[in-house]
């Protein structure tokens, strides 16, 4: 970073600078133990497929033989089905992340930049899933059972998925609106920050591996508010709260085959019909509702002299110095006692000479 030497001069004979745009670059750690992520999601895989009696004339000779229609013929015939894999999840997670925050308080504005958030933080969600079948009239042997066609059937699984991953990543510029609080040197803070959601889901059938479907780049507008507190020795605090409209979509899925599955079907009595799925998904489809607190810790740049960030130590940054001085905006606050003095006006010199990484 270079350094111009004309400005302390200017300083030092306290020149009259026009006042140029203020930044306090600030770096936001969230604290996982105070903030929370509710996240309610309902996916559903549509698939296609067949069922197959798990009948084998050598392995399984007293095992279940499916056949199409009210008589079915002879032998054992692959059922065609088409098959909806639904789970839900309700959780609360300690979500982890960060963003950075170029204020402009004498604006009363500022942007956000590299906002992200671990929604889960390493926590694997279980789901509960349900599976509904639809076919055409089929009848099973070993037991004898009629499936009429047209009426689904629909089985409640238990916890056999998870969604293991969710992440929330800035995707745009993101602007905010800061008002003065009652606190001295706080803010109420608005906005919105455009982002993608990624998520990781897995789920599968009893007695098969679960499948893992991402859902990538799912585009949400995050609207923010809450507060912001700046100390005395540069460090600040914030607190947001973020409610996400419903995210909906519905993505499609092509060349993937599950696993062959067994499967019990119920019959009227104790016994069940095993069977083995065959299944190919065409498409999966989302829904959820997200609802965040975040309280997190902010510390300044590496380079406090720098306030107008540009990335240059120059006049413009004294010029800002000056401006904040005279306004008494807590950015010129150098030696952070709260007061503005002869003191603020050294510190700043002494970093404004010592520069910048």
């Amino acid at each position: 970073m270079k350094r111009d030497m004309f400005p302390i001069a200017l300083l030092g004979a306290m020149c009259v600078c026009v006042p140029s745009a203020l930044a306090q670059d600030l770096e936001f750690s969230i604290d996982n133990k105070t903030s929370s992520a509710a996240i309610n999601a309902t996916t559903s895989v549509d698939a296609s497929g067949f069922l197959l009696g798990d009948y084998d004339a050598e392995t399984n000779p007293d095992g279940t033989q499916t056949r199409a229609g009210l008589f079915g013929g002879s032998g054992n015939q692959a059922i065609d089905t088409l098959t909806v894999l639904e789970s839900s999840t309700s959780l609360d997670a300690m979500p982890a992340g960060g963003m950075n925050i170029t204020l402009d308080t004498l604006n009363a504005s500022g942007e956000i930049s590299g906002f992200m958030i671990d929604l889960l933080n390493g926590y694997a969600a279980s789901t509960d899933l349900s599976v509904t079948v639809g076919f055409d009239t089929f009848r099973t042997f070993d037991p004898s059972f009629v499936y009429l066609g047209g009426i689904p059937i629909t089985l409640p699984l238990g916890e056999v998925g998870s969604i293991s991953g969710a992440t929330l990543t800035q995707s745009g510029d993101a602007f905010i609106v800061l008002t003065p609080a009652d606190l001295p040197e706080a803010f109420e803070v608005s906005g919105v920050i455009p982002a993608t959601l990624d998520m990781s889901v897995a789920f599968g059938l009893p007695g098969g591996e679960p499948t893992e479907f991402p859902i990538e780049d799912l585009p949400v507008l995050v609207p923010i508010s809450g507060q912001l507190e700046i100390f005395g020795n540069g460090n600040a605090s914030l607190t947001l709260a973020a409610n996400p409209d419903p995210i909906t979509n519905t993505i499609p899925i092509e060349g993937v085959d599950l696993p062959e599955i067994p499967f019990e079907l119920p019959t009227l009595g104790e016994e069940t019909a095993g069977v083995l799925f065959t299944l190919s998904p065409q498409s999966i489809a989302f829904d959820a509702s997200i609802a965040l607190t975040i309280n997190a810790l902010g510390t300044p740049s590496a380079c406090p002299a720098d306030l107008n960030g540009d990335g240059n130590l120059d006049f413009f940054d004294i010029s800002a110095f000056l401006g904040a001085y005279t306004a008494m905006d807590p950015a010129a606050d150098f030696d952070g006692n709260g007061v503005f003095d002869f003191f603020d006006v050294s510190s700043f010199l002494g970093a404004f000479s010592a520069g910048c990484p």
